[in-house]
């Protein structure tokens, strides 16, 4: 097992139904809006001068994409290769974390416009738990 490290483990607090839920087993994938900026800056990959890496599968070497674009239902970007996510309820001191192992993605494109322009949402694919702490 890989040892979860910052550059490797996304941090990301959530409701406590959604926690037990992936406590539980019940709940396989925790979803994340990817909006220019902040969020796409925690989610996608970027190369050394701070651009988006393409997803080569996807998108042509010599256009331009953005984070909004449809691209025929492919989103154009690579997501960083995090092993795990770091959940927490809410921001309180005291409260539930554990250490889930990410098994895998998808890009869900959401509210597509005109088949050029999407909302697009990151789901976390969730393996084990490798550690619970309750509250």
């Amino acid at each position: 097992m890989e040892t979860p490290t910052k550059e490797n483990t996304l941090y990301l607090p959530i409701k406590q139904v959604y926690f037990d839920q992936i406590i539980a087993g019940t709940k396989k994938e925790e979803y994340r809006e990817i909006k220019e900026g902040i969020t796409a800056n925690r989610y996608l990959l970027k190369d050394k001068n701070g651009k988006y890496v393409l997803n080569p599968d996807v998108t042509q070497p010599d256009k331009e994409y953005f984070i909004d674009d449809y691209n025929n239902g492919n989103f154009p970007f690579v997501p960083k290769p995090y092993k795990y996510l770091y959940i927490a309820v809410g921001y309180a001191k005291e409260r539930d974390t554990a250490l889930v192992e990410v098994d895998g993605f998808r890009f869900i494109p959401n509210m597509i416009r005109a088949d050029l322009y999407a909302f697009w949402q990151i789901a976390f694919h969730l393996g084990r738990i490798i550690e619970i702490h309750r509250k």
